[in-house]
């Protein structure tokens, strides 16, 4: 079995993917998508990213962190792929981890593990126990660094939504839910499991839904794109509970909630 860490990075980002990488294994190989905005970035590539048999290096001019994870899937051909950011580190025993896991469950199409920040505080409350995913958790959300796919059950199939995600003006985040709603759609088998795999420096964007229009607007956006009309109403009971709560006031949130439906009925 083997496996493809796929790590977008963009910009000075890729001047911190020789602190990802590990030492070569046999059974590991890392495909690196590089976004770039400007040519003067080109000169950051760390030399030494050439003389790895283990990486392959790919450049790709623009940006968008849903087109830079579907870029890199495309390059994908091992047995299994996982998704990586430059500001983040693998866990000693991760490959052991991985491998092991989906040697013990062939069944599965996609595992879930955990991650926490380098000071070693879970990214998120995650749940004790392991168990099958066959709808969109609603005791605790997914993250893309979390998840193991077999490849040939994703490639050519399902794909992270490119209106969504990081580089996007509009819509800022979400992808990982509309990634989970299509791989529900497809009969995926999934299956969580409290291991941890992954460091990570980065901040959860869906905690700042009450602050930031960009996440307002794609939880209206994902939520129309999973209820379709219903939408409607259930964006405006969440706006009418967060306003009660005292997280926000309700006409600036349904305002923004509203914009991300719009956008989603104007550009299927």
């Amino acid at each position: 079995m083997t496996l493809d860490i796929l790590v977008c990075t963009i910009n000075k980002g890729i001047v911190r993917i020789e602190e990802f990488l590990k030492p070569p294994q046999d059974k590991v190989r890392y495909i690196i998508s590089y976004q770039y905005t400007e040519e003067r970035y080109l000169d950051l590539i760390p030399e030494n990213l050439k003389n790895r048999h283990d990486v392959t290096l790919y450049l790709y001019k623009g940006q968008g962190l849903s087109a830079n994870r579907n870029l890199a899937l495309e390059k994908a051909t091992s047995d299994l792929v996982m998704y990586a950011d430059d500001d983040e580190r693998l866990c000693e025993e991760a490959f052991s981890v991985i491998f092991d896991t989906f040697e013990k469950h062939p069944e599965i199409d996609v595992a879930f593990f955990k991650a926490s920040t380098y000071t070693g505080k879970p990214l998120k409350d995650y749940p004790e126990e392991e168990f099958d995913i066959t709808q969109l958790p609603e005791d605790y959300s997914i993250s893309t660094i979390e998840m193991v796919c077999r490849r040939e059950k994703v490639q050519g199939k399902i794909r992270f939504d490119e209106r969504f995600g990081l580089g996007t003006q509009f819509l800022t985040c979400g992808e990982e839910d509309i990634w989970m709603e299509d791989a529900i759609r497809a009969g995926l088998k999934m299956r969580y499991f409290p291991i941890k795999i992954f460091e990570t420096s980065i901040e959860l964007k869906k905690k700042l839904i009450y602050v930031d229009v960009g996440v307002q607007r794609s939880y209206g956006a994902q939520t129309y794109y999973r209820n379709g009309r219903k939408a409607w109403l259930i964006c405006f009971k969440f706006a009418m509970k967060s306003s009660t709560a005292g997280l926000c006031h309700f006409w600036p949130m349904m305002k923004h909630l509203a914009e991300g439906i719009r956008y989603m009925q104007k550009n299927h």
